[in-house]
C-alpha cells in the first residue's frame, strides 16, 4: 500500500512541477523579449486552463442548479410541472460515484408523480424495503437494455432503473422517490 500512495504522490509532485514549470514558461519567454504583460495575460489563461477542471470537481456540489436537476429527472420521463426547491445535493466518489439530491416540489406534482408511479406497466405493488432490481441481473451487456420496476413502500413510491453497460463500464441504477408523507422526491444514481 505504502508503494501504491508514493507512486502517486510522485505523479502528483511530477504534475505540479510541469504545469508550474509551463506557467513560468508562459510569463518568463514573453518577459525577456519585453512584452511582459503578453507573459501576464499568458500565465493567467494557462493558470486558469489547469485550475478550473480541478475546481470544478471539488466545488462539483455547489456547481448543482435546478436545470440540472431537470436534466436528469427528465432521462426518466419525469416532469415537474411546478416550481420547486433544490432542498440538498450531494456528490461523491470518482470509481464509485454516488449523486443523491433532495427536492421540495408541489402537491399537485406529487399526485401527479404517484399516479404515473401507480399505474405503470412496471408497477409490483408493495414490496419490501430490502428489494434491490440489480438482483439476478447482468451487470454488463453489449445489448442496449434497460430495467425499470416501480413499486411502493412502507414510506414512499419509488421508481427504480437499472441498466448493465458494456465491460468495463459500471452499470447505471437510478433511484426516484416520492415520499407519502412530505412534499419531497429523491433523487439517487450509483455507478459501482
Amino acid at each position: 500500500m505504502d508503494s501504491f500512495i508514493g507512486f502517486w504522490l510522485i505523479v502528483i509532485l511530477g504534475l505540479i512541477l510541469v504545469f508550474g514549470g509551463l506557467i513560468f514558461l508562459a510569463y518568463r519567454i514573453p518577459k525577456r523579449i519585453g512584452k511582459r504583460k503578453i507573459g501576464i495575460v499568458l500565465s493567467i489563461i494557462l493558470t486558469s486552463i489547469i485550475l478550473i477542471p480541478i475546481l470544478s470537481f471539488v466545488f462539483e456540489d455547489y456547481l448543482f442548479f435546478k436545470s440540472d436537476a431537470i436534466k436528469s429527472l427528465e432521462e426518466h420521463k419525469i416532469t415537474l410541472l411546478d416550481d420547486f426547491k433544490l432542498e440538498s445535493n450531494e456528490i461523491s466518489g470518482i470509481r464509485d460515484f454516488y449523486h443523491h439530491f433532495e427536492l421540495q416540489i408541489s402537491k399537485a406534482d406529487k399526485d401527479r408523480l404517484i399516479y404515473k408511479i401507480l399505474e405503470s406497466e412496471y408497477y409490483l405493488g408493495s414490496i419490501s424495503e430490502t428489494f434491490d432490481i440489480r438482483t439476478g441481473k447482468p451487470r454488463y451487456s453489449v445489448e442496449d437494455q434497460a430495467f425499470v420496476v416501480t413499486y411502493q413502500n412502507r414510506l414512499s413510491y419509488v421508481y427504480e432503473y437499472y441498466k448493465p453497460n458494456k465491460s468495463g463500464y459500471t452499470p447505471t441504477w437510478d433511484i426516484i422517490s416520492i415520499s407519502k408523507h412530505r412534499n419531497e422526491l429523491t433523487y439517487e444514481r450509483v455507478l459501482d
